[in-house]
């Protein structure tokens, strides 16, 4: 607390940013009964009129809203799963800050049946993943408008995506 009070500018971009994630994660059920995912994400990505929040580092805003997204009220039955609540939050978050952020869609067949996951990485590398990531196999994934080129795997996704009969 006593290093915030040394860098009041600091502090008050991190309560800015808290304020923004839980006005936004409030919003979070309606849009996405209104929207579908493709749509919800090409709309959560970077605007051009944002500008990159230098006050608040990676690690920093990651902490912050996976804080904000665990808190007991985003827990309740309206609400998606932390894995998804936390994914778009991250996704939405980071890329408006500027970094080069993709969101994943996966599942996996194991003995309880289909499951799905979600989750987010930044240069390849996942971050603050609620699950093992890599046991599932993505079937959509999604890149804010800077990110890096897409590699191989991902391009093959978008692919199988498409509509077969175009």
């Amino acid at each position: 607390m006593i290093n915030s009070l040394r860098h009041p500018f600091r502090f008050l971009s991190k309560a800015v940013l808290t304020l923004n994630l839980v006005l936004w994660l409030l919003r979070l059920p309606v849009m996405l009964r209104i929207r579908t995912i493709p749509l919800l994400l090409k709309n959560l990505g970077r605007s051009e009129n944002y500008k990159r929040n230098v006050l608040i580092e990676l690690q920093d805003a990651v902490e912050i809203v996976t804080r904000i997204c665990g808190l007991s009220v985003f827990r309740a039955r309206v609400f998606p799963k932390l894995c998804l609540r936390q994914s778009l939050t991250l996704y939405r978050t980071l890329s408006r800050m500027g970094y080069p952020v993709q969101i994943h869609f996966g599942v996996i067949n194991d003995a309880n049946g289909f499951q799905g996951h979600s989750w987010v990485t930044v240069e390849g590398k996942a971050v603050a993943d609620t699950a093992r990531s890599e046991i599932f196999k993505a079937v959509y994934s999604y890149s804010s408008a800077y990110s890096l080129p897409a590699s191989s795997d991902r391009s093959e996704i978008k692919r199988s995506t498409k509509d077969p009969h175009v």
